[in-house]
């Protein structure tokens, strides 16, 4: 994996403003095709995104390149109707949609309850619930860029399927190593250590309100490179070309502040735009739809 600095893309994800979200296409994502990944970086220093199981959710699932494999904590599967045949070690996860465009179909995942998702959550540490784990059999389909200054990645698709970690033996003991074992041991210890240090209060999550602006700085400012079709902007009479002014009530000299004035918005919320098209000004209001 890669970790150069993200170059500033031309999309905003964040609060709902892309368009990169998923929408109706193809299944998967295309090889080649970049994607701006809006992520959460929590309070014990771990990647946090959003992910839909199925067309449902949203579930924050932790990247985590030291994981074999895709892992779904029993209460998400519990959520979306995800089971394990009972002559399987997987489940088929038709859908993982991602906060930013990427989508995968037919992936295979592991229902149960890993240390990191009932240590980390019964103390609540994150800061936020931990619904599942992207391991390497999800990311390894990516070329992942990181900068911590930003508050997306960019992911890459991949012409590479990894192969599925190794499946045990059907009947077969399952003994683990003793450092595997101290880990597993190490959830339901932090669980029974919350009874005493408490636990830290969680975020409620759920869907960000959607735009549908897809922005590009300028010289003088924001321009919107494209507004999405079907969308609120649409619907307002936005258009591509359009220079941004204000956003939510705050001017928008940059995508860093228009990322700020729509952060909080959720679905419904009334969004008033100003913009300038052929030197004239455009008021309009945008009625904030369900994103991620």
């Amino acid at each position: 994996m890669t970790r150069p600095l993200a170059a500033l893309g031309l999309a905003l994800a964040l609060a709902g403003l892309a368009p990169d979200e998923p929408r109706p296409g193809p299944a998967s994502s295309a090889v080649g095709s970049s994607y701006k990944i809006p992520y959460r970086l929590t309070q014990t220093n771990h990647y946090l995104v959003r992910v839909r199981l199925n067309g449902k959710g949203p579930f924050n699932f932790l990247v985590d390149t030291g994981a074999p494999a895709l892992y779904v904590g029993t209460e998400a599967a519990k959520a979306v109707g995800l089971t394990t045949p009972a002559d399987d070690f997987w489940a088929k996860v038709d859908s993982l949609d991602f906060e930013g465009g990427a989508t995968l179909a037919g992936v295979k995942a592991r229902v149960e309850d890993p240390f990191q998702l009932v240590g980390r959550n019964a103390l609540g540490l994150p800061g936020a619930k931990i619904d599942g784990i992207l391991g390497f059999t999800i990311l390894a389909r990516f070329r992942l860029e990181m900068d911590p200054t930003q508050d997306r990645m960019t992911w890459t698709k991949l012409d590479y399927v990894p192969p599925d970690p190794p499946t045990p033996p059907k009947g077969a003991k399952q003994d683990l190593p003793a450092e595997m074992q101290v880990m597993q041991a190490a959830g339901p210890m932090m669980k029974f250590a919350s009874i005493f240090i408490g636990k830290q209060p969680e975020e409620q999550l759920s869907p960000r309100g959607f735009l549908g602006l897809e922005l590009k700085e300028v010289d003088d400012g924001v321009d919107l490179a494209a507004v999405a079709p079907g969308s609120p902007a649409e619907r307002a009479g936005l258009k591509a070309g359009d220079s941004l002014i204000r956003l939510a009530g705050k001017r928008t000299p940059t995508r860093k502040a228009a990322h700020e004035a729509v952060k909080e918005v959720k679905v419904g919320d009334k969004v008033p735009v100003v913009a300038r098209r052929n030197g004239e000004t455009i008021d309009a209001t945008l009625t904030a739809s369900e994103g991620f």
